[in-house]
């Protein structure tokens, strides 16, 4: 019987020999799958796994060694030419030094195979971090850019920034980054810590950022301050920092009330820093204001910033801007005993900036009057702070309230309406006078709407300005006209049920009238057209003669837009088209 194919095939498989193993397949199985005299061998060594000592290592003995025996050196010649063979085809082989580096690793703990990096005084100073010192020359950083120097090493260093000289005079961008006026040449290092302050004090760090920092971190640098003298700028993380300067009770030193009279004929007055130095408007100053109490500045324009500067005559340090993204500003003023400030342009709504909860409010509506007030461009407030006046179209005036901004009354003149400007008469009553195109002028009563007087300008056509102002507010009432004719009034002459009489006509200036301001004592009025270059005059009051030994042909003013007495009478602020606030100090005062 013969056998069936599968029987065939399963005979001829048995038929088959396995050869031997040679010796290389022999090492690979050793090296994967060990054997037993290595296995008890390296049972032994796990025994004294933490009893290494001294004559451990001069044994040479190593735990991750397979194999004692003489087939060691086989092996490791095995394992070599693998090694080799992976080489060729990457990265080249170590230098003689790492290999036997390597070799050393071998034999230590794993707990020596890591160091901690404690540097100590006496060691070497080559890798640590440059600092500008004192005694560097050429007008570089002092040292005072370790603000954001910390313990933790950067995750990146170039080696570059110590080498980069930067100078600060190159341009006017990097002009701001100046601590003193003379800055020039600073380094990489102290060039990248100054754009970082900068930017901070645009965009004040996060409450979650400083309550990040630890006290001991604050301590800590501190110390490091105290030990080193390294001067540190600190951002302020406020989000109002016009408050937190209030809150220092920073005031003007008002002078004596029973001051001299001042004399006629000349002036003394000398320039001090621009009040704006710091920053400088994009645009050309459309409104200034002094704070009642504290020593600062608010200016106002078409670039839609509204910034306050610190006024000390020497740094005029910026406290605080606010941007407005669709509003140029054409009227902006401090209100309510300077706890407010409004700001308003060529657009149907103006904004109240609360300066102690730092909240800005939008007024827009006139509940039923929208059509007698297209913009709210031109506006005044009250002296006692509850009103404000906006020149309407159709010879209206609307007044609202500070407070609510809502409409409360409107009053209405005939013609167009030029200007009107508010003030207090004896009985604390709130008045304001509106003149027309034609030189007619109004007299109402805010508080009862009622009309106290209406009379004729001297001057005919061509009104401009009218201001009122000087001694208890409201002694001296000016009217200009575009032929730069200036009529002086002194209230006080008035005589009821008879048109008054200017007791002066101040024709200096040729080009009209634009602005008309009174020193807070009524000694000086200053008079401006913004048409012609360096038309700017002072005149005394009350003999209304031009003082002649100021502006001089070098004065630099410019085209003069804006201008403003402080509080005291002591300095005056003139802002020009190009964005500069020049100031100058009345010695008088």
């Amino acid at each position: 019987m013969t056998k069936s194919k599968e029987d065939q095939k399963i005979n001829a498989k048995e038929d088959i020999e396995i050869p031997e193993p040679d010796e290389e397949e022999i090492r690979l199985c050793k090296l994967v799958f060990g054997d037993s005299e290595g296995f008890e061998n390296n049972l032994k060594r796990v025994d004294n796994l933490y009893e290494f000592d001294e004559d451990e290592e001069n044994d040479g003995t190593n735990l991750f060694d397979i194999d004692d025996s003489s087939d060691e050196e086989h092996d490791d010649k095995f394992l070599n030419n693998l090694k080799n063979r992976e080489d060729e085809s990457g990265n080249e082989a170590d230098d003689s030094d790492s290999d036997s580096d390597d070799d050393n690793m071998t034999h230590l703990n794993d707990d020596q195979l890591f160091q901690v990096d404690s540097s100590d005084e006496d060691g070497d100073d080559e890798d640590m971090m440059d600092i500008d010192s004192d005694s560097e020359e050429g007008g570089e950083d002092n040292g005072s850019e370790s603000d954001y120097t910390s313990d933790d090493s950067d995750a990146w260093k170039d080696s570059d920034d110590e080498k980069v000289s930067i100078s600060l005079l190159s341009s006017d961008r990097l002009k701001k980054l100046r601590k003193v006026e003379h800055d020039d040449h600073i380094k990489g290092r102290s060039y990248i810590n100054r754009l970082r302050t900068q930017f901070e004090r645009i965009y004040p760090r996060p409450e979650w950022a400083d309550a990040y920092e630890s006290e001991e971190d604050k301590d800590q640098d501190s110390s490091d301050d105290e030990n080193t003298g390294i001067s540190r700028d600190i951002v302020s993380a406020s989000t109002n920092p016009l408050l937190d300067f209030l809150k220092q009770n920073q005031t003007y030193n008002l002078q004596n009330k029973n001051s001299k009279l001042l004399p006629t004929g000349k002036i003394d007055i000398i320039r001090l820093t621009d009040a704006n130095i710091k920053k400088v408007s994009k645009s050309g100053i459309q409104a200034l204001s002094f704070h009642k109490s504290h020593p600062l500045l608010l200016t106002g324009g078409f670039d839609k910033t509204l910034r306050i500067y610190h006024i000390d005559g020497k740094i005029n340090n910026l406290v605080t801007s606010l941007h407005f993204k669709n509003l140029p500003i054409a009227s902006a003023g401090f209100a309510n005993g300077a706890e407010q400030i409004f700001a308003g342009g060529r657009r149907r709504f103006m904004y109240k900036w609360d300066l102690s909860s730092g909240s800005v409010d939008k007024i827009s509506r006139l509940y039923g009057h929208e059509n007698t007030q297209r913009s709210f461009e031109n506006f005044k407030v009250s002296n006692n702070g509850k009103f404000i006046g906006l020149t309407g179209n159709s010879g209206w005036i609307n007044i609202l309230s500070t407070k609510t901004g809502q409409w409360i009354r409107g009053f209405k003149i005939e013609g167009t309406l030029i200007d009107f400007d508010f003030s207090l008469n004896t009985n604390g009553h709130v008045f304001l006078i509106a003149v027309n195109t034609a030189g007619e002028v109004w007299e109402f009563d805010v508080d009862n709407g009622k009309i106290l007087n209406r009379w004729q300008d001297d001057s005919g056509v061509g009104i401009t300005k009218v201001r009122i102002g000087g001694e208890r507010n409201n002694r001296w009432l000016a009217i200009g006209n575009n032929l730069g004719i200036v009529n002086v009034y002194d209230r006080l002459k008035f005589v009821e049920g008879k048109t008054p009489k200017p007791v002066g006509v101040i024709e200096n200036l040729v080009t009209s009238i634009s602005a008309i301001e009174f020193s807070p004592d009524g000694q000086i009025m200053c008079i401006v057209s913004r048409s012609k270059r360096d038309a700017l005059r002072l005149i005394h009051l009350p003999s209304c003669k031009v003082f002649s030994n100021w502006p001089t042909s070098g004065t630099p003013l410019g085209r003069v837009t804006a201008v403003a007495f402080s509080p005291a009478g002591e300095m005056l602020a003139t802002g020009n088209d190009v964005g500069k606030v020049r100031l100058w100090r009345l010695n008088h005062y």
